[in-house]
């Protein structure tokens, strides 16, 4: 089971875990919410239209699998519920979750 870089769930451990059945399967951990500190929230866009949490994702970090960002800096908001005029916060780009990439030689 690989996992994505851009996923929430990148650098968690990925271990086998019995289904109902009782058969191991490999699963990864459940990641507790922590939400960004305040001062990575960079921007509050201004929803219009049609735009949905996937659309502010490919916007903002040029990747709409990263959605759960800015679905991280708001939590009181259920992420599929945004309307027209509601202000989101969308965390600093370079500040919150981003891959690390180290070479060495």
């Amino acid at each position: 089971m690989t996992v994505s870089i851009m996923s929430r769930y990148r650098g968690h451990p990925v271990v086998n875990a019995p289904d109902s059945a009782g058969t191991p399967r490999p699963t990864v951990a459940i990641r507790r919410h922590t939400p960004p500190p305040t001062d990575a929230v960079d921007y509050q866009h201004r929803i219009t239209g049609v735009e949905d949490i996937e659309y502010l994702a490919w916007r903002y970090y040029g990747n709409s699998e990263v959605w759960w960002r800015i679905a991280d800096a708001n939590p009181a908001r259920f992420p599929l519920d945004l309307r027209p005029g509601d202000a989101v916060a969308v965390p600093a780009s370079g500040r919150h979750e981003l891959p690390s990439r180290e070479r060495v030689f």
